[in-house]
């Protein structure tokens, strides 16, 4: 068997790993290359097959847990504003799509009424949920 399809298969396997980088196809790279190396070293097909598997599914068990605990690490949650007590600065009114309230830290956010009911200037509100820049709230 050829050295170059274990190098193809290395690169067939990285560049699906750059299209889905679901940490599965990269360690298949890292089989392939061992399977190459076999294979350059002159071992036959049936021990290239078992060094490409045998070394792709140990890496798959012993490093994507831990690639995959470094990754999540910088990801943040977002705040969230539910549950927040808010204040109506500007009327609320959904069929209108108007509508303001302040927070605690004097920020105001665009908001609708989660029964659709209007709610008037200077009430006070509670936050149900928010859609991206926008919150959902009923009348405190």
């Amino acid at each position: 068997m050829s050295p170059f399809v274990w190098l193809g298969v290395a690169a067939v396997a990285a560049v699906a790993e750059v299209l889905s980088f679901g940490l599965i196809t990269v360690w298949f790279v890292a089989g392939a290359l061992a399977a190459f190396a076999a294979n350059l070293l002159g071992a036959d097909a049936l021990v290239q097959v078992v060094a490409f598997l045998v070394v792709s599914v140990a890496c798959l068990a012993l490093f994507r847990p831990i690639a995959l605990k470094y990754r999540r690490r910088g990801a943040q949650e977002e705040p969230t504003l539910v549950g927040q007590r808010v204040v109506v600065c500007e009327d609320i009114d959904n069929g209108r799509m108007a509508g303001r309230v302040r927070t605690g830290d004097d920020v105001t956010w665009a908001a609708r009424s989660s029964d659709g009911r209007p709610i008037p200037a200077g009430e006070g509100a509670v936050v149900v949920a928010q859609e991206s820049v926008k919150l959902i709230v009923e009348k405190a």
